[in-house]
This record gives C-alpha cells, sequence and structure tokens, in this order.
C-alpha cells in the first residue's frame, strides 16, 4: 500500500512541476515552403460511396413532412388535445380526454359531447388543421379513416374545408354505433387550400368518442405513405447511404423518450408513438423502421446499406 501511495504522490509532483514550469519557446529565423498541387492531375477522385443523406425527425421533417400524414395528434395521446379544437359554442359542445380507447397501448381518446337539441345546420363538433394548415387540392382523393363510438347511434359528418370552415372542399357522412367501429372514407376533393382543416360533426345532440383520425392522399410515393414530391427530391440526390433515425432523436435527453425501434412497427393504430424531448414535440411515429426500410428500396438501387 505505501509503495502505490508513493507513486500517486510522486505522479502529483511531477505534473504540478509541469505546471508551473514557465513555457519555453525556441525562436527561429527558418523559413518553411509549402507547396500545393491543384492540377486536376494531382486529385483522388472521392469515392460517390462518401455521399448521403441525414434524416432527423426535426422540425417535423418526418411529421408533418416526409410522411403524408395530415392530421397532427391523430392518436390524442400527445399529452393535450391540441391542435384539436370544437367548432361551437362552449355551451352547445364540449371536447376532453377519456381513457377508453379500443387500443391497449394508446389508451387516449377524445370525448365529444354535443349538447345542443336542434343545433345549427352546419353541425357542431371538433376540426383539426394539420401541420400548420393542411394542402388540399383540387380533384385529389384523400383516404380518411377514424375509429368512433356513441352512446346512441348517431349520425357524423367528416368534411374538409378552408382555414375558417365556411368553404366546404369534400363531406360525406357515417352512422356511428355504440361499439366502437372503424370507418374508411374517400374524400374528393372540390376545391383547393393551402390551410385546410378536416372537421367531425353532428347536427343532433350525442355524446361520441373518436379515435386514430388518419387522412393522407390517396396517392403517394410508391403507395408507402411519403409525400410524393419531397421523395422524388431525396432520390434525385442518389444517395449512397441514409442515416435514421437521426442523432439526439435517437436516444433522447432521457432513454425513455428514444426512438425504440420496435414500438415503431406494426399497424399504425397500435403504435404507442413518444415525446421527442429533444425537439419538444409529440410524434405517433407512423415514420417508424418499417416505414425506413420501405423508403431504402427506391433510394438504393446500386449501393448496399451502410
Amino acid at each position: 500500500m505505501g509503495s502505490c501511495f508513493l507513486r500517486i504522490a510522486g505522479a502529483l509532483i511531477f505534473f504540478c512541476s509541469l505546471a508551473l514550469a514557465r513555457p519555453y519557446v525556441q525562436q527561429s529565423n527558418d523559413l518553411s515552403t509549402l507547396r500545393v498541387d491543384t492540377s486536376s492531375a494531382s486529385g483522388r477522385k472521392i469515392p460517390q460511396t462518401f455521399f448521403g443523406i441525414f434524416f432527423e425527425e426535426i422540425n417535423h421533417a418526418g411529421a408533418g413532412g416526409l410522411w403524408a400524414e395530415l392530421v397532427s395528434n391523430r392518436g390524442f395521446e400527445a399529452g393535450t388535445m391540441d391542435p384539436w379544437a370544437v367548432i361551437g359554442d362552449a355551451s352547445i359542445v364540449t371536447m376532453s380526454p377519456d381513457n377508453i380507447s379500443p387500443f391497449e397501448r394508446n389508451k387516449v381518446a377524445l370525448k365529444l359531447d354535443v349538447l345542443c337539441d336542434v343545433c345549427p345546420v352546419s353541425g357542431v363538433g371538433i376540426f383539426n388543421p394539420g401541420f400548420w394548415g393542411m394542402n388540399i387540392e383540387q380533384g385529389k382523393n384523400y383516404k380518411l379513416i377514424f375509429y368512433v363510438r356513441a352512446k346512441s347511434p348517431a349520425n357524423v359528418t367528416a368534411s374538409l374545408t378552408d382555414a375558417t370552415g365556411a368553404t366546404i372542399l369534400a363531406t360525406a357522412s357515417i352512422m356511428a354505433a355504440e361499439n366502437w367501429t372503424r370507418h374508411k372514407i374517400k374524400l374528393q376533393a372540390g376545391g383547393a387550400s393551402d390551410t385546410a382543416r378536416l372537421q367531425l360533426t353532428a347536427n343532433s345532440k350525442a355524446t361520441l368518442w373518436f379515435d386514430q383520425v388518419s387522412l393522407m392522399p390517396v396517392r403517394t410515393f410508391k403507395r408507402h405513405g411519403f409525400r410524393k414530391d419531397l421523395a422524388k427530391m431525396l432520390v434525385s440526390l442518389k444517395p449512397a447511404f441514409i442515416r435514421f433515425p437521426g442523432g439526439c432523436y435517437v436516444e433522447g435527453a432521457i432513454l425513455k423518450n428514444g426512438f425504440w425501434w420496435n414500438n415503431t412497427v406494426g399497424p399504425w393504430e397500435e403504435r404507442p408513438g413518444h415525446f421527442g424531448d429533444v425537439w419538444n414535440y409529440w410524434t405517433d411515429d407512423g415514420f417508424g423502421f418499417l416505414e425506413f426500410l420501405l423508403v431504402n428500396v427506391p433510394l438504393f438501387t446500386s449501393f448496399p446499406f451502410q
């Protein structure tokens, strides 16, 4: 033990002496010449495998960006109902979270109480503006999927409107049953708006629950759910590799908020999603590890995964 102590003490004395020693700089008048050959003959070709792309869920690059989902907070799991909001005065319609969802890993559903006996002709209910407004193009078809149940059978109208709700771009109605039911509706836009919103309304007194509300263009890149315009730009870059799912987003500020790939595969309704605490927003992981593999197929035709 004494020998160990002496070694440690000796090391401390040595490093302290270095710290206290006066710096010595040798003075020299010698000149050096550096020759740089910039001719094309001297160059070295950079391999194409050095050029790739980096993807991270930051500033909604995936949710609200490359991923074509138009509804923000589609599963109501973000810890808030935002950006969902009510259509109508608080005296005739209210919404609230309710842990009644049919999906075990996504227990929150939205409860809608329509209180009016005689409601406005346009109906009352809820709307979602998407990510800074939905871009709805005239003549295009959109696939709406949602789960709904009612305290007693009730008529529900789904509509695409302009930002104010005054102009109807597309509309369809369904009958909500007392049991959870999945509805899939094709909406064809009769008009256009780049600040559109999705509305779910009723015209008479009812208690309704909604969950997993998704709206996507029918035509997506390779039918894999990606925006065609952005995906084509990525393909045109001809990347040799892709880094996914990002940097800080991978591990999160705390580990439970990291990107756990096994939670991002399987039916989208059953994915729990997670809060990206590094960039401070919720993602439902619709663009998950499975979708990453799907987008790689058209991206890479001659390069291996790296």
